[in-house]
């Protein structure tokens, strides 16, 4: 019988909760390896902690930020099929409990990506095997776009159906098991657009429209970000775009090297000079369920414009309404995560 991983998000917190009797020592063993290895034989860490009272028998573990460990995002590639998802982008865990050193009959097994849950989702969220939220997404138009993360147990029959918003024309196939992504826009569709159905046991899963925007006048920018269920999402800034370069460096008065100055000489001299590069961009008119994909990149911890990493210098956005403003627009500005003069060694 194949072994079932329940998914889990790491940046929220996740508990393995153990009950026992008091005077009891409970600890578990956490096994984490990615895609491709095999479970170590020996664990990763182990924890353990004893039943603190005969009022309060239970003990919780936090196996999150051990899981976090394994799991790291780099860069992004678009695709124009199906294609398997970088291993280092998840890991797996199997957790081995015990209780004075005894294990318990049923180990737990976990598939962990680097997502989080609201406050509002409670103890323990679930976000589900298709790792984007439902709507309506803008495209740049004729370019390759981006990809739709997903995993699949390998138990259950997972499929794809893309319509064209145009041709009404379809294609469906069967997803292939664990950690994959594939087009938002199918080759087949390309100039129009498509929507794009997820079927579990053809029972429908999420539904997303994908329209492609022909912006004629400015560059539209690539933001790639890692969202709530810690897979890339793409969001493309269409409108106008300025960047700025901001140098800095460290002063210092300097004392003349003898009482006969030179007066060329400066006194007040400036060190280590460096600069950092910024650049805003603008979303253009889009749709009000674009709220959640604001709320998801301002907590992002990876986000790539045109494939160099930068960090969100946004802080606040109004999260917009139509009933209360019929254009919606977002303006975001980025910082890009390295001075410009390389000091690296």
């Amino acid at each position: 019988m194949a072994t079932i991983y329940e998914e889990i998000f790491v940046r929220s917190p996740r508990f393995i909760s153990i009950t026992a009797t008091n005077g009891d020592t409970t600890s578990i063993d956490v096994y984490l390896w990615n895609h491709g290895g095999s479970i170590p034989s020996s664990p990763t860490y182990t924890l353990s902690k004893p039943i603190p009272s005969a009022n309060l028998l239970t003990v919780n573990y936090d196996v999150s930020p051990y899981c976090r460990e394994f799991i790291k995002h780099t860069s992004y590639s678009e695709v124009t099929a199906m294609t398997t998802g970088d291993s280092e982008e998840f890991c797996y865990c199997m957790i081995v409990r015990k209780i004075n050193g005894t294990a318990l009959v049923n180990n737990n097994y976990f598939v962990a990506f680097d997502g989080f849950g609201y406050y509002e989702d409670g103890y323990n969220p679930d976000n589900g095997s298709v790792f984007l939220d439902e709507g309506t997404y803008y495209i740049q138009e004729g370019v390759n776009s981006g990809g739709l993360y997903y995993y699949d147990d390998g138990v259950d029959t997972w499929e794809a159906t893309y319509t064209g918003l145009t041709t009404g024309g379809t294609t469906t196939f069967t997803l292939d098991a664990d950690y994959n992504y594939i087009p938002y826009i199918h080759p087949t569709y390309q100039g129009e657009g498509n929507t794009l159905e997820i079927f579990k046991n053809s029972v429908l899963q999420k539904t997303f429209t994908f329209e492609e925007i022909c912006e004629p006048k400015y560059t539209p920018l690539k933001c790639d970000f890692v969202n709530k269920y810690g897979s890339w999402q793409r969001l493309i800034l269409f409108k106008a775009s300025r960047q700025n370069f901001e140098a800095s460096g460290t002063e210092f008065n300097l004392m003349p090297s003898d009482l006969d100055y030179n007066i060329q000489e400066n006194r007040r001299q400036t060190f280590n000079r460096n600069a950092i590069r910024s650049i805003k961009g603008n979303t253009g008119f889009v749709p009000e369920s674009y709220k959640g994909v604001m709320k998801q990149l301002l907590l992002s911890e990876k986000i790539l414009i045109d494939d160099e990493p930068v960090k969100l210098r946004t802080q606040t956005v109004e999260l917009q309404e139509h009933i209360t403003k019929k254009l919606i627009n977002y303006e975001l500005e980025f910082e890009y995560s390295h001075e410009q003069r390389n000091y690296v060694i």
